[in-house]
């Protein structure tokens, strides 16, 4: 009959560092899921606006025609702004005598990341950005926006 020593014997598939690694990435991943379902922004906001009307909806890309980003509706609100982007003709949005194809890309009160028309922000022209949140223009380095 042979006998293995304590040093001979083989210590398992992934060893001590393996299994010290794979506990490490599943409290990593744990940790994660705890803290909620979004993740948090790579950049922080870099600057705030006032949405003056009422339930206005969130939208998870610069149209109307995109999917709502949240239930959550913004009235009468000051919210955290990463930045705003023209959306061109397909992204004009109008309300009355206010018309804009900007939107502003905003986290709203309960933690969602989305867009909001800038015809519903503050201060601005027509077909203009608004104040409070820098302009993105294709290829800019210097502005960043969260894209979801």
């Amino acid at each position: 009959m042979t006998h293995s020593s304590p040093t001979t014997r083989r210590r398992g598939r992934f060893g001590s560092a393996g299994l010290r690694s794979l506990a490490g990435l599943l409290l990593a991943v744990a940790s994660i899921l705890m803290a909620g379902a979004q993740p948090a922004a790579a950049h922080p906001p870099s600057g705030s606006v006032h949405v003056w009307a009422s339930d206005v909806r969130v939208r998870t890309c610069q149209s109307t025609s995109c999917s709502l980003a949240t239930t959550e509706r913004l009235t009468n609100v000051r919210v955290q702004a990463y930045c705003q982007m023209d959306g061109g003709p397909a992204g004009r949005v109008t309300d009355g005598p206010y018309t804009n194809t900007y939107w502003v890309q905003i986290i709203t009160p309960g933690r969602t990341l989305g867009w909001i028309s800038a015809v519903y922000a503050s201060g601005g022209s027509n077909n203009s950005p608004v104040p409070g949140a820098p302009v993105y223009g294709p290829g800019d380095s210097t502005v960043h926006c969260e894209f979801i």
